[in-house]
């Protein structure tokens, strides 16, 4: 019961107690005026009508504006104002209820249509303002209120930032958290003996305590916030209503800022599901500052017969037109990020529109039907764009020429990894995430953290010829066997890394591989360990798998000692030698963690 409704019960209350008073009292009245006995009943009668038609009348006249009026109609408009908590205006803010955009006028008032689809209204934070959380232990977004049948005004309340907009701070970014509501497999040592313990509770005990060592190593005044890239729950195991709030909340529990996009899993076909998404994180069509970046984040997971989706992403009719909107509003000098789960410019169920990929090694992948369109939006801003996406559970920075331009789409690596199956994602990179850093519209750093990993550690070496459970690398790509060929697995390399190998001092560059293939070493793990998710998800049978982040070397003895030292874009120099190769298929670190 709201407080009016409570107001409105007292009222009611006051006013029949009142009017009982007054009958009883009219009673005893007529009763005691009456000369004659005889006339008594009807004096008292007539009395007492005439008490009660006057106590209606008045109670009518009291009550009318409170409770006797029809109730009125929802106003065919939103509306409200945004102040900076010193009180002023808040004014050209875009403000939005994921299918209109406006901007709140010089006193920070604005106003929309009510929509019959939208659910919440919510503001675009702008670059000068702090990103409001949830609690102050909660720290994920909260830049939303949700529209009710009976509200017509939403206002909102900003705290500027006390140094004015950031030009520099960093972005943490998490692909597929997907903690479920089962016991996944999970090791501690070297043998078979699971330990029971829920994926909540490792993404908390073994990401987010990663996560605090990472913040506490950067400098203490960088601003720091973070992505989740959707997939933030699946309800394998059974449902669960409070899983994707428990995962929000352990997300939350850092000092960097979070937002998240809305995956597939998060979703699977069912009101339900993204009603639990929606209550825990909000809109799933929004956008914010930050620095120089004008961050967009919307839902490109769609579903047809039941719980299949379209892949690569695609976009309703609504959503463009809030996505033209969103843009046209955004200051034309910033870079955008554009934020989603599903990649836009890889997918092997492609709806209609839908163009293949045109890369020979990479045949059956299609882009979205909306990516030329979206691409000629982002083209107008000054400050460029980049394109982050998750789902894939392996690491891509997916590289392709398309309609005159050279595309780079970062697919991250699953925080889970395979789905808390093990410690590493399909693709041989250890469960992780990223650390991007931002100055005015540039990255100025770019790597991977693998979950309980030292920062500096960027790849894994291997031996072509190694088997791991009847796979090896030789196989799979077909390199020389038997001449002590390195493969290097450089998890978060593009074309503009350097690889080379070292040996006997001379430096020679390694070979990169590129296509639908597999990694060796994962895939050997998995069919052994993997639970609750099929083979052919990890091997070479999932044609929607794509490897680009393999290096080989073949050295000139295959005793040789080889050193492998890798160039990121940023002036980062990462090595790693061979005498670290990893040799046994299962007690490596795909099964657990060794103690330091």
């Amino acid at each position: 019961m709201d407080k009016k409704e409570k107001q409105h019960t007292l009222l009611l209350t006051l006013a029949a107690l009142i009017a009982t008073l007054v009958v009883v009292a009219a009673v005893v009245t007529a009763w005691h005026q009456s000369d004659d006995p005889a006339d008594q009943p009807k004096h008292q009668i007539s009395a007492v009508k005439h008490h009660a038609d006057t106590v209606r009348d008045t109670m009518r006249r009291a009550l009318k504006p409170h409770l006797l009026k029809p109730t009125p109609k929802p106003s065919t408009m939103i509306q409200g104002t945004l102040r900076r908590t010193d009180g002023t205006p808040a004014a050209a803010v875009t403000v939005s209820d994921g299918i209109e955009c406006v901007k709140t006028d010089s006193l920070g008032h604005y106003a929309l249509r009510r929509q019959a689809a939208a659910h919440f209204v919510f503001y675009t934070v702008p670059d000068w303002a702090e990103v409001p959380t949830h609690s102050h232990k909660d720290h994920t977004a909260c830049i939303y209120q949700r529209i009710t049948p009976t509200d017509s005004v939403y206002d909102f309340r900003l705290k500027p930032l006390p140094a004015g907009k950031e030009s520099r701070y960093a972005m943490l970014v998490f692909g597929d958290p997907q903690v479920t509501n089962a016991y996944s497999p999970y090791y501690t040592g070297p043998n078979d003996n699971p330990v029971k313990i829920t994926d909540v509770a490792r993404f908390s005990k073994e990401t987010m305590t990663d996560v605090r060592q990472t913040l506490k190593a950067l400098p203490a005044d960088l601003p720091v916030y973070g992505l989740s890239m959707g997939d933030d729950v699946q309800y394998y195991g059974g449902f669960n209503a409070t899983l994707e709030t428990k995962i929000r909340k352990t997300l939350g529990a850092s000092r960097m800022r979070l937002f998240s996009v809305i995956g597939n899993h998060d979703q699977d076909g069912k009101d339900l599901y993204k009603r639990k998404w929606e209550e825990a994180w909000g809109p799933t069509d929004y956008s914010f500052d930050r620095g120089d970046e004008h961050y967009v984040c919307f839902n490109d997971c769609h579903f047809y017969r039941g719980s299949i989706y379209w892949q690569p992403g695609e976009l309703t009719d609504r959503q463009m037109a809030w996505l033209r909107q969103d843009l046209a509003l955004a200051d034309k000098q910033k870079k955008v990020v554009l934020c989603y789960h599903i990649p836009l410019t890889m997918g092997t169920r492609p709806k209609k529109g839908a163009e293949p990929v045109g890369i020979a090694t990479e045949e059956g992948h299609f882009t979205s039907s909306r990516l030329a369109e979206i691409l000629a939006l982002l083209d107008t801003f000054k400050g460029g764009y980049e394109l982050f996406c998750g789902h894939t559970h392996f690491a891509l920075n997916h590289e392709m020429d398309y309609h005159g331009r050279h595309l780079l789409e970062h697919c991250h690596a699953a925080a889970c990894g395979n789905i808390w199956q093990s410690n590493v994602n399909i693709c041989g990179t250890p469960n992780g995430y990223y650390v991007y850093g931002f100055q005015g519209t540039a990255i100025y750093t770019d790597y991977y953290k693998g979950t309980l990993w030292n920062r500096m550690t960027q790849m894994a070496l291997f031996r072509a010829d190694t088997d791991f459970n009847g796979e090896s690398y030789a196989a799979d790509w077909s390199l020389p066997r038997g001449k002590g060929v390195i493969v290097a697995n450089v998890f978060n390399a593009d074309s503009r890394w350097k690889v080379y190998a070292i040996e006997n001092g001379v430096e020679h560059p390694m070979k990169r591989l590129s296509g639908e293939g597999q990694d060796a070493f994962a895939v050997g793990y998995h069919h052994r360990y993997a639970v609750s998710v099929p083979y052919h998800f990890v091997g070479k049978s999932n044609k929607y798998l794509i490897m680009n982040h393999l290096y080989y070397y073949e050295p000139s003895s295959p005793t040789a000692e080889i050193t492998v030292r890798a160039h990121d874009p940023y002036g980062n120099v990462y090595r790693a030698s061979s005498k670290n190769v990893v040799t046994e298929p299962f007690f490596n670190y795909a099964h657990y963690y060794k103690k330091k």
